[in-house]
């Protein structure tokens, strides 16, 4: 699986999820609640963004929570 990989300049939050890289200003409504989820090390609204702007149904969202629940398993 690849990682999540968050990063936050002055123009706004750029989400990374294996090939996919996906930036979010500070004028989109997403951006606040970017900012909350990277605050208490929720990452899980950043899956979904990801999965929703790339059009990916719910079968991507379910193998999504599946892998979150095995990275929890393994903490």
């Amino acid at each position: 699986m690849s990682n999540l990989a968050v990063f936050e300049t002055d123009e706004g939050i750029t989400i990374s999820f294996g090939e996919l890289l996906h930036f979010i200003s500070k004028d989109e409504p997403f951006y606040n609640i970017a900012q909350k989820s990277r605050k208490k090390n929720d990452y899980i609204p950043f899956y979904v963004e990801l999965a929703k702007r790339e059009g990916l149904g719910e079968e991507f969202k379910n193998k999504l929570v599946e892998q979150l629940k095995q990275l929890e398993e393994e903490e």
